[in-house]
């Protein structure tokens, strides 16, 4: 049995001030593990997936009309609704636990006010996943944990409900459906994304709740559609470096074209599609949409690096290589 942490948090200062005003060998980076020269990515082998929630806020800084629950309903949908995918879960209750240590094996727990967390009032942290996998590498159970008094550089952050209250004077408004979509989705299996326009980057903007190109690539790879609504195909290679293969390159396919192949979809972006590279440099783009791209390589040394994916770690590497600078054709 194998359990593993995802945390999201917001930028640094200067990055979470961008946000505030305005705002990988697969196509995606899944939860798994590199054996020989496979990546064994991790999922739910039985649907739909259970979850309760422990509906109480009392002592966290959420504001807002709409109740948690339908928040966190609406971010499961997002998922739901998302084409060529069978992605499914249900809400089967509620829960009183409030001990993130003492979660009863095969209960998926979704909890605003839990302790035992450790949780840095101070340094940005929203929320965390913690999941817990098989022997076999499948899930077996997740819990979504929010952050019930985050902060970043000595100001608090405001859990937002419903998009308007305002928040104490002085808070910083984060969106709360916007970190449960992005929870979520470490709940279903997946790993950071380099993409910066896809939910699964590992730092959230004050809003987004649509899922982008590169998170539908990721939902439907896990859980594919038999009937998939829109085709898609895949891009393959390898990035080299003076003959020899690069690790954990961030390959990434972005379209040339205004075409938008999910534009029956009215909650998906168009965004480019990513990947890292294998350990021998070798790579494959899935979930591409028929259409013209341009396909680059690029270093994985910031915004997002190793340590938010630990792509290195799941090969048994120290971290991935850097040493190279951006290629494309």
């Amino acid at each position: 049995m194998k359990i593993q942490w995802r945390v999201l948090a917001m930028p640094l200062v200067l990055m979470a001030l961008a946000l505030t005003m305005v705002l990988p060998a697969h196509s995606f980076l899944p939860q798994g593990s590199g054996i020989g020269s496979t990546f064994v990515p991790s999922a739910w082998t039985t649907l739909p997936i259970p979850w309760v929630i422990n509906p109480s806020t009392t002592g966290a800084n959420i504001v807002g009309t709409v109740p948690v629950t339908t928040v966190i309903n609406n971010a499961f949908d997002s998922w739901h609704n998302a084409p060529d995918t069978t992605i499914a879960t249900t809400n089967v209750g509620t829960s009183g636990i409030t001990d993130a240590n003492n979660v009863p094996a095969g209960t998926n727990l979704i909890c605003f006010i839990c302790t035992g967390l450790n949780f840095n009032g101070d340094d940005g942290t929203l929320g965390l996943t913690l999941t817990t996998y098989g022997g076999s590498g499948q899930i077996t159970q997740a819990s979504i944990f929010f952050n019930p008094a985050p902060g970043v550089s000595g100001t608090p952050i405001c859990w937002v409900t419903d998009g308007t209250t305002p928040c104490p004077s002085g808070d910083t408004p984060q969106d709360l459906q916007t970190v449960a979509t992005h929870e979520i989705g470490h709940f279903f299996g997946l790993d950071h994304s380099a993409i910066v326009r896809a939910v699964m980057f590992p730092y959230a903007p004050t809003v987004l709740t649509t899922l982008s190109f590169d998170d539908v690539a990721a939902i439907s790879f896990l859980y594919p559609n038999s009937a998939p609504q829109v085709q898609t195909g895949s891009i393959s290679g390898q990035v080299t470096l003076s003959g020899t293969g690069v690790f954990g390159a961030h390959v990434f396919a972005n379209s040339t074209s205004n075409v938008n192949p999910f534009g029956a979809f009215i909650n998906i972006r168009k965004s480019p599609i990513g990947t890292l590279t294998f350990p021998d440099g070798t790579y494959t783009i899935t979930g591409l949409p028929v259409d013209s791209y341009l396909v680059i390589a690029e270093p994985l040394d910031g915004p997002v690096t190793d340590s938010n994916v630990s792509w290195g770690a799941e090969w048994g590497q120290g971290s991935v290589q850097t040493d190279f600078t951006t290629r494309w054709h």
